[in-house]
């Protein structure tokens, strides 16, 4: 028995309706050594532990493991800002340091969070484990170090983090710092990320085009990326929503079905803010499908106005506003038991214009045959590639459930095929998706990280790698 209390097993409640796991029991650990002696402890009786941060993996899971039978270990009770270093830019953070949290305090400082558009109470930790995408850049650029407990019960620190929360800098030698990225092969008991300056300006651009240019403006979408600065935000092209018939009642009421979106932050002094959004509103202008360009300062943007909250994130500042509104839910507490359920579909996809066409077409066939809608987004993550957020809603009735799931397998399969292969995962699917990425994939060196690390394979079992259990 450890020091972390400890509840009895239960369902959890899915925003995506994923199958049910058996859950034996949710532990509360509040400090590392807690968290260690849970491990020991789950080695011991063999009983599997599946960690989690707040447990806000909507439309992914929730807060269910990959497999039944074994124990949640719920590290939201571990809230603490180890470190907040001001003058070098970064912080040390506990996985239940939500992003409210931590933009709280920032507020004042020369420095930013790097936030998402979800919730604002959503883990940092466990986003950026899971490769989210912030609204400047992917959250993986933020991560610099880790302080891991293995399944042996020994506590490592990784990239320079010392185990006072200390980070002066990565020091010589291997990093393994990306190995517990999207793995099992320990528990994170805290993590170091780096934090932005506040520029001196924040611009939103946000134009808005016909659908049926599509084409073209992703032509001028992938000029603009190639063209941009490296202080630019996430370059996005969002709203895009495939709609068939049967699949409408799950669409928000304001969708524009006929319109796409592309976004993207602009930070820096005003002379360089201006001068890059001069060259975008040139290139966006020749786009004959062209709708409305807007031209934002963050910094002066009314509460009422539509974008309003886009304008928070591009300053640092979360908002569950569009979760709530998006699910027709009051709280985000209410998330996993809204109307509407939703799924996420995950694949990452090359910045080329003949790739974003492709992945479009691809899921349009299977929403189509499966009478399903999607609302997809591509975030532009480097000069080379996108990650496409696929999320896909549906009525939370018998048949609503069904034809999202399938809709979801036919979208992996097809997408498969393409060479389009997956950066994030459900639970239903993780277990497949790591050896997916190609048909010679090599799964055995990681499969001896896990056996160093984890002997009893007792940490998430199934989550990104096959154990041997």
């Amino acid at each position: 028995m450890t020091g972390a209390q400890h509840t009895q097993g239960r369902h959890s409640a899915d925003l995506g309706e994923h199958r049910p796991r058996q859950i034996l029991g949710t532990c509360y650990p509040e400090s590392t050594e807690e968290v260690r002696q849970t491990v020991v402890s789950a080695t011991r009786t063999g009983i599997p532990i599946f960690p989690l941060s707040t447990g806000r993996n909507w439309g992914m899971g929730s807060r269910s493991p990959v497999y039944d039978d074994c124990s949640v270990l719920d590290a939201g009770r571990m809230a603490a800002v180890r470190t907040l270093d001001l003058d070098i830019g970064y912080a040390v953070v506990e996985p239940g340091v939500t992003q409210r949290q931590l933009t709280q305090l920032l507020d004042g400082t020369p420095w930013m969070l790097n936030v998402t558009a979800g919730c604002a109470d959503a883990s940092i930790v466990g986003n950026t484990l899971e490769r989210g995408d912030g609204t400047i850049r992917p959250r993986i650029d933020d991560l610099l170090g880790l302080e891991v407990v293995l399944g042996t019960g020994r506590v490592m620190t990784t990239g320079g983090l010392d185990r006072n929360g200390r980070r002066p800098g990565a020091v010589a030698g291997p990093d393994l710092t990306r190995a517990f990225v999207q793995s099992n092969l320990g528990v994170i008991t805290a993590m170091a990320i780096s934090l932005i300056p506040r520029p001196q300006t924040t611009i939103l651009v946000h134009a808005t085009f016909t659908k049926s240019s599509l084409l073209e403006v992703v032509d001028a979408m992938i000029r603009v990326g190639r063209s941009r600065n490296a202080s630019d935000g996430m370059l996005r092209l969002k709203d895009l929503f495939v709609v068939p018939e049967a699949g409408r009642a799950a669409i928000p009421a304001t969708a524009d079905v006929d319109a796409v979106t592309v976004q993207v932050p602009l930070l820096g002094s005003r002379a360089a803010v201006e001068h890059t959004e001069t060259i975008i509103r040139e290139t966006f202008s020749r786009v004959h499908g062209l709708l409305s360009y807007r031209s934002l300062d963050t910094a002066e943007t009314a509460t009422d106005d539509p974008l309003y909250t886009r304008t928070l994130f591009a300053r640092g500042i979360p908002s569950c506003t569009n979760v709530l509104d998006g699910l027709g839910v009051t709280s985000c507490s209410q998330v996993d038991r809204a109307r509407i359920g939703r799924l996420m579909f995950l694949p990452v996809v090359p910045f080329r214009g003949t790739d974003l066409g492709k992945a479009i077409e691809l899921f349009e066939v299977e929403a189509e045959r499966y009478g399903t809608a999607g609302m997809l987004e591509f975030n532009v993550i480097s000069q080379h590639s996108t990650n496409m957020v696929t999320q896909i809603p549906f009525l939370r009735d018998p048949s609503g459930v069904e034809r999202a799931h399938e809709l979801r397998r036919a979208a992996r399969r097809s997408f498969l095929r393409a060479g389009f292969l997956p950066y994030r995962s459900d639970i239903d699917h993780e277990p497949w998706e790591l050896s997916d990425r190609s048909a010679d994939y090599d799964d055995e060196p990681l499969r001896m990280l896990k056996r160093l690390y984890d002997p009893a394979a007792i940490i998430a079992p199934g989550r990104f790698l096959v154990s041997d259990r």
